[in-house]
């Protein structure tokens, strides 16, 4: 998959990915980059949007790391 053209946001979804979760790209009509899903994959496990050019890259990038802490069903 393409990297995130943004280092902090690319950081993060490499983290994400640390702890079991899987990242799609969108197609290029889309507004959003991509997409994080949690390990648990059915319709009520946790996903990300990943924006393609956030206001402020830094704050999402934050922002996806505390989601994937958060997550019940994330790898202990």
């Amino acid at each position: 998959m393409a990297d995130h053209q943004n280092k902090h946001i690319r950081e993060a979804i490499k983290y994400a990915e640390s702890k079991g979760w899987t990242s799609e790209k969108a197609s290029a009509r889309a507004h959003i980059w991509g997409v994080l899903y949690c390990p648990h994959s059915v319709r009520d496990g946790c996903r990300i949007r990943l924006m393609s050019t956030p206001k402020n890259p830094e704050s999402h990038a934050k922002d996806i790391r505390r989601v994937v802490d958060r997550c019940p069903h994330s790898q202990k």
